[in-house]
């Protein structure tokens, strides 16, 4: 299976992901692990810190993080539990949506419940620049962009420059 980054315009984007069980449509563990292993590779490629899995096409549950302090987290069947703090505003930018970058707001301090890739469950606190990479990966989980945020006019003048 070869593997390509989607870009904005695709609608698979706006999709709402499955989630992923043992008996899914992906069949056996190690199609998951080869798919796992096609995005890291897609992630670093393109210097990224988080992909979905809409991102490359598929519409399950799926996404990982690649922190600055070199911690990879494969993240399965997300939720979000609690979020607490103020929203503060930070620069985003997304693999999707290339040379794209705005100001965005989101929670500073998250719970997240997940599954790993051998199935154990996980129930993390992740704050700052992890909760941000996080919260932006969920949404894609969701089919919302970060371009969803922003009001309509400013979005719609993006789209009309880069038509």
């Amino acid at each position: 299976m070869i593997i390509t980054l989607i870009k904005y315009g695709d609608p698979i984007l706006h999709n709402k992901c499955k989630k992923i069980n043992k008996q899914n449509n992906l069949k056996d563990k190690n199609n998951l692990k080869d798919i796992i292993i096609k995005m890291f590779y897609l992630l670093l490629k393109h210097k990224g810190v988080g992909l979905a899995a809409t991102q490359i096409g598929l519409t399950i549950r799926l996404f990982l993080v690649n922190c600055f302090d070199s911690r990879k987290i494969i993240i399965l069947n997300p939720s979000i539990v609690i979020t607490h703090c103020f929203d503060k505003e930070y620069t985003e930018g997304c693999l999707s949506i290339p040379k794209v970058f705005e100001q965005i707001k989101r929670k500073e301090n998250i719970f997240i419940e997940y599954v790993d890739i051998n199935w154990y469950k996980h129930k993390v606190r992740s704050k700052g620049f992890l909760a941000r990479v996080i919260l932006h990966e969920f949404d894609h989980l969701n089919g919302i962009l970060f371009l969803d945020y922003l009001y309509k006019f400013h979005s719609s003048i993006f789209i009309t420059k880069n038509s």
